[in-house]
């Protein structure tokens, strides 16, 4: 295969015609594969840098996109290019400059923004570090993306807030992150701010809860009910990035709607980034005015999940390097993860609980003191430990099947379903390893296994699938309330 691609005088890489038709042409085979929203997070501000004999060199904006598509898509860009080349290629990726560039551009499906540039901040602000103007912007030093671990549950999320991160309203505004109480939201949103400013201090970035902004909506209204305007927009306005905590609470506050829909399309008409957090997408905050929830769900809306037990794991060990705290036997981190799965905020209260209980005790933290220290905070339903039989009873039950039918071979839809079903609440809920899981469902294999779980898994964490959410959590109350 002859290399394509060759050095100008001043060593800076000429792309020709060839070598992008080769790059336009596997991208096309990409977006088939993968959903609208991934393509254009990872795959539009890319640039090809040269095709030689055995590899073609592809240039993301920087290392984290780097790391996350050679991790996440590269079988899916191998196989895009041996359909184009004929043949196989090795696939290269490396940080390019000019795909950083890429990324500091309006998303190519979109049209640029028509508002005027983000403004200038005053030379004092543009003089102050990072972590000040983290202070003055009412952030929580502990919320970064260095604390924060990715799982399957968050994914998406993740890559999306550092996206934003990197080059606020660029390609994803507003952004729209949603989740039940205690699973990151604050964390992640706090954190694109505190990444915003490091990678420019000079950027204005507000964050505040839902409660703080009615708070200075009602002390910006005068005595005569009308709002003292100039006070009021310059602090919410004039932001690059404006960063608002559970706007559910908007519900019932007529006049503060009325004031955030103006904030918010000031601000979107202006080009500055929108971040919202809420514990329900959109379309279910009815108690909101139509037109908020329409703009809410205009731009990026994505969700974070329950994390898995190895993500729960992860999670575990990041808090005891952060807090350096001593942990005498590895298996407690397995123990507190398998039996607290309601929330990350419960799953390092019970960690610390664990050590606290072993530093009154003067004792090592160990198995034996991590039962004790939790068996009066863990709910009833871990005294006995959940069984996979008990996980197939419960499904059949609910899905009006036999549990023979889930150990069985038949693999119509009506007993496939069920059968991943139960497959992915005996991952979640037992502490059984994907090869048990397999071999109690009839001797499958591992991979069948972790094919039901991811799947199942998908379905929930899209949001599309309501029904599946809300009976997965049905199946698990049962469980954990009859044992």
């Amino acid at each position: 295969m002859q290399a394509v691609g060759r050095e100008r005088d001043d060593g800076e890489a000429e792309i020709d015609e060839q070598l992008t038709l080769i790059w336009n042409e596997a991208r096309d085979q990409i977006r088939g594969r993968v959903n609208d929203a991934t393509f254009r997070l990872w795959f539009e501000r890319t640039v090809p840098v040269a095709l030689t004999d055995d590899a073609f060199v592809l240039g993301l904006p920087n290392e984290f996109a780097r790391d996350w598509v050679e991790s996440r898509f590269g079988p899916v860009l191998r196989e895009a290019l041996r359909l184009v080349l004929s043949a196989d290629v090795e696939v290269r990726l490396v940080v390019d400059e000019r795909a950083a560039a890429l990324a500091t551009s309006a998303a190519p499906d979109e049209p640029a923004a028509a508002g005027p540039a983000p403004h200038a901040p005053a030379d004092a602000a543009a003089a102050m570090p990072a972590a000040a103007a983290a202070d003055s912007a009412g952030l929580n030093p502990r919320y970064v993306f260095d604390r924060w671990v990715v799982g399957p549950h968050n994914e998406y999320a993740t890559a999306v807030a550092r996206s934003v991160a990197e080059t606020p309203a660029a390609a994803y505004n507003p952004v729209f992150v949603y989740a039940d109480t205690g699973l990151g939201k604050t964390h992640l949103i706090q954190a694109i701010a505190h990444q915003s400013l490091v990678n420019d201090p000079r950027r204005r970035v507000k964050y505040v809860t839902c409660e703080q902004f009615i708070d200075d909506f009602i002390s910006g209204v005068s005595e005569k009910g009308r709002i003292e305007a100039d006070r009021f927009k310059a602090h919410y306005r004039t932001n690059d990035v404006l960063l608002i905590d559970d706007v559910q609470f908007l519900a019932g506050k007529e006049g503060t709607q009325v004031e955030f829909f103006h904030t918010f399309n000031a601000l979107y008409e202006a080009d500055r980034q929108i971040v919202l957090t809420s514990d329900r997408p959109p379309r279910e905050l009815e108690e909101l005015d139509d037109r908020l929830r329409s703009r809410f769900g205009q731009g990026v809306v994505v969700d974070i999940g329950r994390p898995d037990v190895e993500t729960r794991i992860a999670i575990l060990r990041r808090q005891v390097k952060v807090d350096d705290f001593r942990i005498g036997e590895p298996e407690v981190l397995d123990y507190i993860a398998s039996r607290v799965s309601t929330n990350i905020r419960e799953l390092v209260g019970a960690l610390r609980r664990v050590v606290s209980y072993a530093s009154i005790t003067h004792g090592d933290v160990t198995l034996d003191v991590a039962r004790e220290a939790l068996k009066d905070i863990l709910p009833k339903p871990y005294a006995q430990p959940i069984t996979i039989e008990a996980v197939q009873g419960e499904v059949a039950r609910q899905f009006g099947c036999h549990v023979s039918d889930l150990r069985g071979d038949k693999r119509s839809a009506d007993v496939a379903y069920p059968r991943h079903v139960a497959m992915y609440l005996c991952r979640e809920l037992t502490e059984a390893s994907l090869p048990q899981i397999g071999e109690r469902f009839g001797g499958r294999d591992h991979s069948t296994v972790l094919y039901a779980v991811n799947k199942i898994e998908r379905l929930i964490q899209d949001g599309h699938d309501r029904q599946l959410h809300d009976l997965v959590q049905v199946i698990t109350q049962h469980l954990r309330t009859e044992r």
